[in-house]
């Protein structure tokens, strides 16, 4: 007979502090993948790149940016090809992120 041990190591995890971690290291692997992702950096004045942020709610990590023009980079326009770092950023350091989340649930194990 199975024993799922999951809702032990649920109530034992700091769910919020891996969430966190997560969206720390969302944040710097945006700014890579805008930096050196692409043929050209998406990058101008700073602005943008800076701009780049993480909200929690409970578990859940949202990144982004506000500003009004990040949509258009992003997606592109009529007279501009998009450039998604946002999605890049995430898919292609997804192994970093993963890392950072793991390297905070074992420190809580410690």
């Amino acid at each position: 007979m199975f024993i799922s041990r999951l809702p032990e190591l649920l109530t034992r995890l700091d769910l919020p502090a891996a969430a966190q971690a997560m969206g720390e290291a969302a944040v710097g692997a945006v700014r890579t993948q805008m930096l050196e992702g692409y043929e050209r950096p998406v990058y101008r004045t700073g602005a943008l790149h800076d701009n780049v942020s993480f909200a929690l709610d409970g578990t859940t990590v949202a990144i982004g940016n506000t500003l009004p023009y990040a949509i258009p980079v992003h997606d592109g326009t009529c007279r501009m090809a998009g450039r998604p770092y946002l999605a890049d950023g995430i898919l292609n350091h997804a192994d970093a992120l993963r890392q950072a989340v793991m390297r905070t649930l074992r420190q809580q194990e410690a």
